[in-house]
């Protein structure tokens, strides 16, 4: 009768191959839903915020130039310092859009490989039950040969 138990064996071997795949992939439906909100707290709040700083901060320059008396022409040094100013925040923002596609991406990424564990963990069941089945056949065989 040992090729019942290797039946139970397969069925919970398959059963448990069914249930890592959920998991995994309950897993990765919860990475991809917390990416969402990730993206849109950085497009609705992060980004505007920075925008918003940086606008405060041009304006605190552009007046501290004007106070000092000096003149705001094309081609003085002014002039060059507060384009040097935009271009570095330019580039801060560019950066912070960049790590954000990145972390994006990221996260992707780690939502396939949740993914593949998963079908992993199903394939992993059922061979698992294939070897038990196969064991069920020879014991069954083995014991009605009697």
């Amino acid at each position: 009768m040992s090729w019942v138990g290797n039946v139970i064996a397969a069925v919970g071997a398959i059963q448990l191959g069914k249930y890592n795949k959920k998991l995994y992939d309950t897993q990765a439906a919860i990475n991809r839903e917390n990416e969402i909100i990730k993206d849109k707290i950085y497009k609705n709040i992060d980004r505007p915020r920075i925008v918003k700083q940086q606008e405060r901060d041009y304006s605190e320059f552009f007046v501290s130039l004007l106070k000092s008396g000096a003149e705001f022409r094309l081609g003085d040094s002014t002039f060059y310092a507060a384009q040097a100013m935009k271009v570095e925040q330019a580039t801060d923002l560019t950066i912070a859009d960049y790590n954000r596609s990145v972390d994006s991406i990221n996260n992707q990424n780690q939502s396939l490989l949740l993914e593949a564990q998963g079908e992993a963990a199903l394939l992993q069941g059922k061979v698992a039950a294939t070897g038990e089945l196969a064991k069920a056949a020879a014991n069954y065989k083995k014991n009605n040969q009697k």
